[in-house]
């Protein structure tokens, strides 16, 4: 199977813009430990100062499980839901 890649999009509220950086920067961190994981990128879009992305790439889907369950990533996920005002999530694999 191929790898897979992960694009998350956050639109943060204004006020928590500082605060979610600096959760996110710590998750970087942990994230980037993990077994499964071969990418881990914090990106700030340079046009729109509340969205913020994420560029990943994991070697399976047993990988993003295993991250999905770890507690910064579920302490992140809470935070979010107050923090930001929206959360998409795009898993996507190359096919040619």
């Amino acid at each position: 199977m191929s790898k897979l890649k992960i694009i998350a999009t956050i639109i943060v509220k204004p006020e928590f813009k500082e605060d979610v950086l600096n959760m996110l920067q710590t998750v970087t961190d942990a994230t980037r430990k993990e077994e499964g994981n071969i990418s881990y990128v914090l990106h700030e879009d340079i046009n729109n100062s509340a969205k913020v992305i994420i560029l990943e790439e994991w070697k399976s889907q047993e990988a993003i499980d295993f991250h999905n369950q770890t507690a910064h990533f579920l302490t992140l996920k809470t935070e979010l839901g107050k923090k930001a005002d929206s959360l998409t999530i795009d898993i996507i694999r190359a096919s040619y």
